[in-house]
């Protein structure tokens, strides 16, 4: 049987998240008391070798300063083919090879059930 310490070493090298408390407070006096604040770390650019790399370049937010890539918190309007960016709210056209190949809508319609 492995500790706790060995445990939450496995979650976060599996997921590389980290966070300061394994239990949220239940009530807004609870989180008042908290003398370290509810919080996460992330490693967003964490190798998995359990997923994939999609077989398509990344979708971009076309507002010139932005840059964001489309992920699962931008909202996409599937009829219209456009989304819209979640950092700079510009909405989007879906590329024209995208379109076509259907592969970035569909990807998005599968993480969205």
């Amino acid at each position: 049987m492995s500790t706790y310490q060995e445990f939450i070493q496995q979650n976060e090298d599996r997921d590389g998240v980290r966070f300061s408390w394994n239990l949220w407070p239940s009530s807004r006096l609870e989180a008042t008391r908290l003398v370290v604040p509810v919080s996460c770390l992330f490693t967003p650019l964490k190798e998995r070798p359990d997923l994939p790399p999609v077989q398509y370049e990344p979708v971009l937010c076309s507002r010139a300063n932005c840059k964001a890539v489309l992920n699962p918190l931008c909202q996409v309007d599937f009829r219209a083919k456009i989304w819209a960016c979640n950092f700079c709210f510009q909405r989007n056209p879906v590329s024209n090879g995208h379109n076509s190949e259907g592969k970035c809508l569909m990807a998005f319609d599968r993480e969205q059930m």
